[in-house]
């Protein structure tokens, strides 16, 4: 399983439209092959800041979803709307059995 982690902070009076884009981006991802989650959230301490979380069934999954051009039009898109940088971190996991 791949685990995918990130977020940006929108500037001040483009949260409806990151927003916008986040959900767009976020549905259409859940339907792409390998895709297990993706969920967006805003940050209730940081309203501008908005969370990425990502579940993969593999990296070949996750290498081909960047390879759609929605996706790099997402990325492209975010980047003029947020401050700094967009931030993601990706991780192998395997999940632990409880009990």
């Amino acid at each position: 399983m791949i685990i995918v982690t990130g977020h940006v902070i929108a500037r001040p009076g483009t949260e409806a439209e990151v927003e916008r884009l986040a959900v767009e981006h976020v549905l259409r991802s859940r339907a792409e092959p390998g895709c297990v989650s993706h969920e967006v959230s805003r940050d209730v301490q940081q309203p501008l800041r908005f969370v990425f979380t990502e579940r993969w069934s593999d990296m070949a999954a996750l290498q081909a979803h960047f390879q759609v051009e929605a996706s790099r039009a997402f990325a492209q898109a975010m980047a003029g709307l947020c401050e700094g940088r967009p931030q993601m971190d990706i991780y192998q996991a395997e999940a632990v059995r409880r009990g």
